[in-house]
């Protein structure tokens, strides 16, 4: 028998666009964070599809401003700050230049939105964020 352990997407390198249809939390340290993972499993998150973002290393992925993606991630990102959006990636890539993890749990639906909302308040989450399509909700 094969035991596999689901581990969300760490410092992915890749540009974070707009996380539509994620609820994100900023989570203090590893063992809050463990926590959040821990109980997301435990209510049938798939925890591979989660985006986690950690210390330094995650700020730099998260590129705030766009400056390591190009032209078209820049011109995404003045945009951005115009919105909610800038005023949510300024707290995380502060939060993540602190040390602390921001964390992105995919959701369908409200049912499973609160239920993660929920758990993410339990582990210790702050500024938790549901991204909709055209607008942010803080819950």
């Amino acid at each position: 028998m094969t035991i596999i352990d689901h581990q969300p997407l760490r410092n992915e390198r890749r540009f974070y666009r707009y996380p539509m249809f994620r609820v994100a939390a900023i989570l203090d340290d590893a063992d809050d964070t463990r926590t959040a993972l821990d109980a997301l499993e435990r209510a049938g998150v798939d925890v591979s599809k989660v985006d986690l973002l950690t210390g330094r290393e995650g700020a730099r992925v998260l590129d705030r401003t766009g400056r390591s993606h190009g032209w078209g991630a820049r011109l995404l990102r003045l945009l951005q700050r115009g919105a909610y959006e800038g005023e949510a990636l300024e707290a995380h890539e502060q939060a993540l230049d602190d040390g602390r993890n921001v964390i992105f749990v995919p959701v369908r639906g409200n049912d499973e939105s609160y239920r993660v909302i929920e758990i993410l308040r339990a582990a210790g989450g702050r500024y938790v964020l549901h991204f909709h399509p055209w607008h942010v909700a803080l819950p």
